[in-house]
């Protein structure tokens, strides 16, 4: 399945657009309690995504910083007007941005290749034809490589 770039999106109010110009490394679920609280829902996605690639387009952002699951600090962009949460920074790791793809305007363009922490999952919100991890995967570079293969 090759995507169609950019990929594009924004938050709900419309004031905050951004564009995702290369090929993103992958897209994951987590079940971890940290994402399940931080949505209000049963999981998180995250469309891992090289900072390069990553440009906003129109308006700004607040930010927090905050630990993720990992206890590492990741720094959450919001649109100011309707607080709509379109990316993170995960601050170990410089080089990506994590776009939620909830915000893209076509958000079914990307399906995820893994979903982890399985173990804090509820029964009935795990993906059936998705590989499952108890906890973080143990090799994330390979599921990127498997997840671009497929939408090259």
């Amino acid at each position: 399945m090759v995507l169609d770039l950019p990929l594009s999106g924004g938050c709900i109010c419309g004031a905050l657009r951004y564009r995702v110009n290369g090929l993103p490394l992958a897209v994951f679920i987590c079940h971890c309690r940290n994402c399940k609280q931080r949505t209000g829902s049963a999981f998180s996605l995250s469309m891992i995504t090289q900072r390069k690639d990553f440009e906003q387009i129109e308006g700004g952002t607040i930010w927090r910083d905050w630990p993720g699951g990992s206890g590492n600090m990741h720094r959450q962009h919001l649109c100011p007007h309707c607080l709509t949460r379109t990316h993170t920074e995960m601050l170990a790791y410089p080089d990506i941005v994590n776009v939620r793809p909830g915000t893209l305007d076509r958000p079914d363009a990307v399906v995820p290749i893994a979903q982890a922490w399985t173990s804090a999952a509820h029964a009935w919100a795990i993906a059936p034809d998705i590989k499952r991890f108890e906890e973080d995967p143990s090799d994330v570079q390979g599921l990127f490589k498997e997840w671009r293969a497929i939408h090259r």
